[in-house]
């Protein structure tokens, strides 16, 4: 049962995952195009609402809507499923399948921020460009406006994918119940990549 769930979790996850990992909470880096990206994108460590594109370089396109709230919350809706987590439990529910998986993730960072530690940058106007040989994603590309991430552009050889945000609201009144997932007539399946 548990390969079963894996295969709907990465199904799913390969989409939307990334997403939840890019905004979730900060490290600390001293380069100078990531310390002026970090002052840019400050209104993002409150709370915000905002609509998502993400697009491959195949040309393949999921929607939905995101929500955060500091610290470490997440919810990514999407017409196939559902990804948030509270900070200490992560939940993947792809809508076709009963199953649901929870992962335990308290402790874990990373963030969009997280990413680009090990980058070395540089800046052009509110586009701030990021590279590494050798990393899994060679090139970064994070546009701000607003002071709010707009687009995150990952390339990784040939391949792209592109984050695009739009609608994006500064909202303090999220409730944090929303980030407690509970799928409506799922089995939910603890732990299933510790498996």
């Amino acid at each position: 049962m548990n390969g079963n769930v894996f295969r709907h979790f990465h199904r799913f996850f390969s989409q939307t995952a990334l997403l939840a990992f890019l905004v979730a909470a900060p490290s600390l880096f001293a380069d100078a195009a990531y310390e002026a990206l970090k002052g840019q994108v400050k209104g993002l460590y409150s709370s915000f609402r905002a609509s998502f594109a993400v697009t491959s370089s195949s040309g393949q396109i999921q929607t939905g809507k995101i929500l955060y709230q500091y610290p470490g919350k997440l919810r990514v809706d999407t017409a196939s499923g559902v990804i948030a987590t509270n900070g200490t439990h992560l939940w993947v529910h792809n809508k076709s399948s009963s199953l649901c998986a929870r992962q335990d993730v308290a402790g874990v960072g990373g963030g969009l921020l997280g990413v680009l530690s090990s980058y070395e940058g540089t800046i052009q106007g509110n586009t701030y460009i990021f590279r590494k040989k050798g990393a899994y994603f060679d090139e970064i590309i994070v546009q701000v406006a607003g002071g709010m991430v707009r687009s995150v552009r990952l390339k990784h050889g040939d391949d792209t994918t592109t984050y695009s945000f739009s609608g994006m609201t500064i909202d303090a009144g999220i409730s944090g119940s929303m980030f407690n997932y509970k799928p409506a007539g799922a089995q939910i399946i603890e732990n299933p990549l510790n498996n």
